[in-house]
């Protein structure tokens, strides 16, 4: 991965960067999938299919055959399903009529073997000729932002490994309890209790987030597999290396406390600011979340509203890449 990133203020500059850039980096005839998120039923700030059909116009313009891309979910939506998930995109205006390029949903999955575990990556981008990441950036109550790592780490895995991940991130009691409370207040559900001399895990629900056992001064909790942000963040990268060639686009518009994932993301916390461009994810991610607390004013605004850090994925990410952590914090190329 190389580390080149652009800022984009304005729709106009935007679509000329990229057409520029895709010429560069796609091929006549290539199949590109555009893997980005269509939205919950009910959430009011996922991204736009006018923004998807401008990306998929510039592809098809140099010669490329775009389209939408994405998996279904693992929680209780109209969208774990295939069909379920086509006709709540089509709601949204993700369709292959109103949007005039493909939309494809799938769960189809290949294996690979990661240091932790074992993920199922979705088939159908790792077939295709590149990838356009195309992710908007807003908060997440399990890894603190999502952006283009969670994209590919979650977005771009089976339902089967999108289980496995927050699950393997769930606390297990060990021993050694000192009736802190650090686990309750770092808890983003509200769902520890101290009781009997240890926390239990039971108030509301579990996201798998793993902060609990991050936040432990004494180490008595551990997650059941590993920490949630080292398993997005090498399920991550395993998709990413695979992907033929890939493009990152990172949306910092209608920047939500929430995730697209759920009908009420809550309020905008941060003014829209434009885009960020770039070759890998963890760049733009960077990259993004630099822009977001220079804005914002925040040393981490994320953390402020979600409890979790979006550091904390990031630099996992980085580190499964070998990507030294000053090479992150690089002068942003304004376009």
């Amino acid at each position: 991965m190389n580390t080149e990133v652009a800022f984009i203020e304005n729709i106009e500059t935007f679509a000329e960067f990229l057409q520029r850039k895709f010429e560069d980096t796609f091929d006549t005839g290539d199949r590109i999938a555009v893997k980005t998120h269509m939205g919950e039923p009910g959430n009011a700030y996922y991204i736009r299919p006018e923004l998807a059909r401008i990306i998929c116009g510039i592809l098809s313009g140099i010669g490329c055959k775009p389209f939408i891309f994405d998996t279904p979910v693992v929680y209780n939506s109209p969208r774990n399903s295939v069909d379920g998930y086509l006709k709540s995109a089509a709601a949204h205006g993700y369709s292959d009529k109103s949007l005039g390029f493909p939309v494809v949903v799938s769960d189809r999955g290949v294996e690979a073997e990661g240091t932790i575990m074992s993920y199922e990556l979705a088939e159908v981008p790792l077939k295709a000729d590149g990838v356009i990441l195309l992710s908007h950036v807003k908060g997440h109550i399990a890894c603190g932002m999502g952006g283009a790592i969670k994209n590919v780490g979650m977005g771009c895995m089976t339902k089967k490994t999108k289980g496995a991940i927050h699950s393997g991130g769930e606390p297990v009691y060990e021993r050694g309890c000192v009736q802190c409370g650090e686990c309750v207040e770092g808890c983003p559900t509200m769902n520890i209790r101290i009781d009997e001399e240890r926390p239990h895990f039971d108030c509301t629900w579990c996201s798998g987030c793993s902060n609990c056992a991050i936040v432990c001064p004494e180490e008595c909790i551990i997650p059941r597999t590993a920490l949630f942000d080292d398993m997005l963040a090498e399920a991550a990268v395993i998709a990413h290396e695979r992907f033929e060639k890939v493009y990152a686009v990172n949306v910092l518009e209608n920047i939500t406390k929430l995730c697209d994932c759920i009908a009420s993301s809550g309020p905008i916390i941060v003014p829209d600011i434009g885009f960020i461009c770039g070759d890998d994810m963890v760049s733009v991610d960077a990259a993004s979340l630099e822009m977001i607390e220079k804005v914002s004013g925040k040393d981490d605004i994320f953390a402020e509203h979600n409890i979790r850090s979006p550091w904390g994925h990031i630099r996992a990410a980085a580190k499964f890449i070998n990507m030294e952590p000053n090479v992150m914090l690089r002068e942003i190329t304004r376009e």
